[in-house]
């Protein structure tokens, strides 16, 4: 674009040389014209790009927290982590990795060291890079093994690699710090139905009630469990529960309490009728290392 009007005033300059006094006097008034508008088309390129980079900034800054500025100032682990969120915010992330990873590596206290791997989640979570994912949100139940929200997400994680045991560490260990984590109640209900331990999946989401008596997915899981075993009378009062504390899709849920009545009362109904969600699950093995780690990082 520069270079086409480079091209254009250089065209106007020839033929100003070249006319009389009236055409070059038009020329002239073209030449200032077309340069006040590239100037202003410049200065608006300009404008724009400062701005742009000044909001990344603020945001760098502000993830810092009220005394970002007065950090920056004394603290290089703060500045590395600073400039690794601007290169996040921009989308550089081989930077954004590098500094980040650098004011991991010099914070001295662990507030620091987790905020730096919260954001180190946050670039693969962008990237989707599920190999460093994973190896981020180890870190942070490493760090932190008596943060229930860490511990969580580390058993989340695992839950969909399809590694129930190291899922189900990890929910407790959250629930070992936080006995009200309702997550953990509800993950760990869906993993004792996955394996086919029924009755601890009840009796876990009955304790997980008391602690959120107003949760829909709650009573949602609750009607599954009721139509999973033909108690017709259990599943309705649950689902209609479900459905008045706000449950976002009735009609799914309904058509999952159809298709576990039709497979209770079908004579040659096999566990592939059931809905997706609710095969039983064969858990993938999982190796020594593995399992260090998940203990290495429940450990206090």
């Amino acid at each position: 674009m520069i270079l086409a009007a480079g091209e254009f005033f250089l065209f106007l300059g020839f033929l100003y040389a070249q006319g009389n006094g009236s055409f070059r006097l038009m020329c002239l008034s073209g030449l200032i014209l077309g340069g006040s508008v590239a100037v202003a088309t410049a200065l608006g390129v300009l404008f724009s790009f400062v701005k742009e980079n000044a909001a990344a900034r603020r945001a760098a800054v502000k993830a810092l927290g009220k005394h970002g500025l007065r950090v920056l100032r004394h603290d290089e682990g703060a500045r590395c982590a600073y400039k690794g969120i601007l290169m996040l915010t921009k989308g550089r992330y081989p930077e954004a990795e590098e500094k980040l990873m650098r004011a991991l590596s010099i914070s001295d206290n662990r507030q620091n060291q987790l905020f730096c791997v919260e954001w180190l989640i946050k670039l693969y979570e962008a990237q989707e890079n599920e190999g460093q994912l994973m190896w981020a949100l180890r870190k942070a139940a490493e760090i932190a093994p008596d943060n229930p929200d860490a511990q969580s997400r580390l058993g989340h994680a695992y839950y969909n690699e399809g590694k129930l045991s190291s899922a189900e560490y990890c929910f407790e260990q959250a629930l070992r710090y936080d006995p009200n984590y309702g997550y953990s109640y509800y993950s760990l209900a869906t993993i004792y139905t996955l394996r086919g331990e029924d009755e601890r999946a009840l009796e876990t989401l009955k304790k997980l009630v008391t602690i959120q008596e107003n949760h829909p997915l709650v009573y949602a899981e609750l009607a599954t469990w009721y139509a999973m075993h033909d108690d017709e009378k259990n599943a309705e009062e649950a689902y209609d529960k479900a459905i008045l504390c706000g449950y976002k899709d009735p009609e799914e849920l309904s058509k999952r309490m159809t298709a576990l009545r039709m497979f209770n009362h079908a004579e040659n109904a096999t566990g592939n009728d059931l809905p997706r969600d609710y095969y039983r699950y064969i858990e993938k093995e999982e190796t020594e290392e593995t399992v260090k780690e998940d203990t290495d990082a429940g450990n206090v």
